[in-house]
């Protein structure tokens, strides 16, 4: 059985693609926050709007500001 918390962030985007500025700031937040895990482009909002590259970089970006959280 799973326990804990596992945060589902949004991913902002404005007219000009993924907000990276904001999503890696609520990234860093969840992280010190202690959350159990982290899932990012679960969900929660704009995945069906991304395009394959801007999956990748929010990916990218949640590894890099994640920490040690999974």
């Amino acid at each position: 059985m799973l326990t804990g918390l596992s945060a589902f962030p949004l991913t902002p985007i404005t007219d000009h693609g993924i907000d990276e500025t904001s999503f890696a700031g609520l990234v860093d937040r969840l992280a010190a926050a202690h959350v159990d895990s982290i899932t990012a482009l679960g969900s929660t909002g704009s995945y069906p709007y991304l395009n394959r590259a801007e999956r990748a970089r929010t990916a990218r970006l949640a590894v890099e500001h994640a920490g040690d959280t999974p």
